[in-house]
Order: structure tokens, then sequence, then C-alpha cells
């Protein structure tokens, strides 16, 4: 057949990029950071912290705002050189009241519920320090986690973005791998870091200078990507993962919360992408490197999933391809029998792994497929969290 040739370089084009982006691109990375020597100015001479302003952008967080401020209130930095803001987006619960009980700390409660893009705005707008430190209702910042934030920041000079270490405390007894999957992520994260190139940021713990801010488009989705692509687009911002400025949370409980969590994700960074695609053109040099190598393909990774198994499919007269199909076919029911096969030794634990790359790239594509319909939208609650 004519169209078999186009298949089987489809195939083959799909598993490489597949290897490429989940192994080979973090080889490459470890290569690079082992011959480009690694960048860094000293701090000067610290002769009193700066004033800092903390946001945090609510949603009925009943559950968790009160415990947030109490860890807020406790951190190894100067009290009175701390500003604590938070916006609440139409929350319809007792989250206002309960930011209410803390003097000192200012509320912007929003009677509509716009997003959490649009809250950040107006916070920043209402940030009264030059340094904002961003962060989420359901996060716990280590004691020093401020310090460390501002000690690179000052290090790294004005056109820098420091982004902390989130540790997810995930309970992967339950199928959610969210944790072991972190891991991996931020060991790319900090070899990024080398060449001030990290993609983003996590919502969780980071910081930057309020005059460098670019104000997000209302409609958009995953804001702790889109703050600093758009600054490392409009002002050369260098983004640095600062893995001593450190705090945790909780995973979500469930792999279908995690699941819902990852089609909202997928949504906002095919979105981010018509914003911020001027980064991928080859002379802006590492970013578009990395934002190739460690976002786009990975966001087109279950179109590459699909597109093997389809070639396999069309392919399955030749004995090759048909052992192909079934390794693939295979694989699918080892990740859906994840839950099953949870408690057996070894086995289970890469089941549960399958499983979450499943669900990983099905949220992926589930996420297009609702920003496409229209579906997708800026407002968003957060997932379950349960146990420790």
């Amino acid at each position: 057949m004519i169209m078999e040739p186009l298949f089987y370089w489809a195939i083959v084009a799909s598993f490489a990029l597949l290897f490429y982006t989940y192994f080979g691109y973090p080889a490459l990375l470890w290569i690079l950071s082992r011959i480009v020597p690694r960048a860094e100015r000293p701090a000067a001479p610290l002769v009193a912290w700066p004033k800092v302003s903390i946001l945090i952008s609510a949603y009925n967080e009943e559950h968790a705002i009160g415990e947030r401020i109490k860890n807020l209130l406790h951190l190894d930095y100067p009290r009175e050189r701390i500003e604590i803001l938070i916006g609440s987006d139409g929350s319809t619960d007792r989250t206002t009241q309960i930011v209410k009980r803390y003097p000192g700390v200012r509320l912007l409660a929003f009677s509509q519920r716009r997003g959490k893009s649009s809250v950040l705005n107006d916070l920043i707008k209402e940030a009264r320090n030059e340094i904002v430190i961003l962060t989420d209702a359901n996060t716990y910042f280590f004691p020093d986690a401020v310090q460390k934030l501002v000690q690179a920041l000052l290090r790294h000079g004005d056109g820098a973005i420091a982004v902390g270490l989130l540790d997810l405390r995930s309970p992967s007894e339950r199928g959610n791998h969210d944790g072991s999957y972190w891991r991996y992520e931020t060991w790319i994260k900090m070899m990024e870091s080398r060449f001030g190139s990290l993609l983003g940021a996590n919502g969780a713990i980071y910081a930057f200078r309020r005059k460098r801010y670019r104000p997000l488009p209302a409609k958009a989705i995953v804001d702790d990507f889109l703050i600093p692509m758009l600054m490392r687009q409009h002002s050369g911002d260098r983004i640095f993962f600062i893995p001593e400025a450190r705090a945790w949370e909780k995973s979500p409980s469930e792999v279908r919360d995690e699941f819902r969590r990852r089609v909202r994700i997928g949504a906002g960074d095919f979105q981010a992408l018509q914003w911020t695609w001027r980064l991928l053109l080859p002379w802006k040099g590492m970013i578009a490197l990395a934002y190739f190598s460690h976002k786009v393909l990975r966001w087109l990774g279950p179109w590459f999933m699909l597109t093997a198994f389809l070639g396999s499919l069309m392919l399955v007269r030749d004995p090759f391809f048909t052992w192909l199909l079934l390794a693939q076919a295979a694989f699918y029911f080892f990740a859906l029998g994840g839950a099953l096969l949870r408690p057996v030794p070894a086995i289970g634990r890469l089941a549960t792994a399958a499983r979450y790359f499943v669900v990983l790239n099905a949220g992926l594509f589930c996420g297009l497929l609702r920003l496409v319909s229209g579906a997708a939208r800026p407002t968003w609650a957060a997932a379950p969290r349960k146990g420790g």
C-alpha cells in the first residue's frame, strides 16, 4: 500500500519524540549542565530585609485559609516587613469571614467570581511592596522560605524570577503518583535553572519584582506558567529554581481528582501557547530549546500515543506491528489495572506509575478538546486533598 511508509514513519516519529521529551531531553540537559559553568553573581551585603507582599487568590478555602494565614504569620522574616494580601474570588463559604479575624491581613473581597488571573492582576496593583511572593491557600511555607526567595532575587538581580521547591505529599497508596512525578520534574528544573531557563513556576511559591509584572489576560487559565513566561518574553527576565526555598502541600487523594486538575492544566497550557509562542523562535536560545523539548512535546504526547497506536493498527498485517500493537494494548490494560495490582510488590508500583502516565496524557488530551470546544474557563476549584 502506498500509505504504509507514511504510517511507518509516523509511528517511528511518535515513539522517537516521546522518548526524547521524557528521556532524551533530560539526558541532554545533564550533559550541558556538566559543560556550561553555573553563572551566579555574589549577593550584595544585606543591610536590612526588604519589604515583601505575599499574595493569595482564594475561592471557597474555608478549610485551609486560617491555617495558611497562621503559617505566614510564623515565618522567620521580620513581621513588620511582610504584607499579607488575600483576594477572595467571589467565595460563597466562610473564607472572607475567617480572613477578617486576623488583624493586619488585608482582604480584597470580590463579589463576582472572575477567575484567579483577574484576582492576581488586582492584588498586584494593590500590593504596597516591590517584592511580590505568590502562593496558594493550601500551601505551607517552611519558616525560612521567604528569606531564601528574597536572597535569590537579590543575588540574581532585577530581571529575575525565583521559584521555590514544592514538596507534594502524595498518598501514593491510593494510586496517585503525583509526588513521584514531581520529583522527576524537580530534577529537570534544577538543570534548566543553571541557564535561567526554567519554564514557568508553580503557583505555590515564587517571587519577582512588582515592576516587572505583565498583567494577565482575564481569560487565562494557568497563571503560574504564564506570569513568568510573559515576563521572560517581554523583558528577558530569567527564571531560576531555588530548592532552598521550600513549601509543601498535599496532592489530590484520588487519581480521578488529579485527572480533573490535569484537564484544566492541559487547557491552560495550550491556551498559553498563543501568548508565548515567540519564545520558541530559534534565536531565543536555551529558553526555546527548553520550551519545545520540555513543554510543547509533552503537550503533544497524547497525540503521539494515539498516532503510534492507530498506525500500528493500520499495519497490523506485518508481524512486527502486530506485536507492537499488542505491546501498546498490554501497556494500557496494565495501566487500567493499576488499582487492582497496587498491592503486588514491584509490579504494583509499575502499574500505578503507568496508570498515572496515562491519566496525565489523557488529561492533556481532554484539556485541548475543552479549550477548542470553548468549554474551558478561567475559574476553578481546588481538588479535594485528604489524608497526610
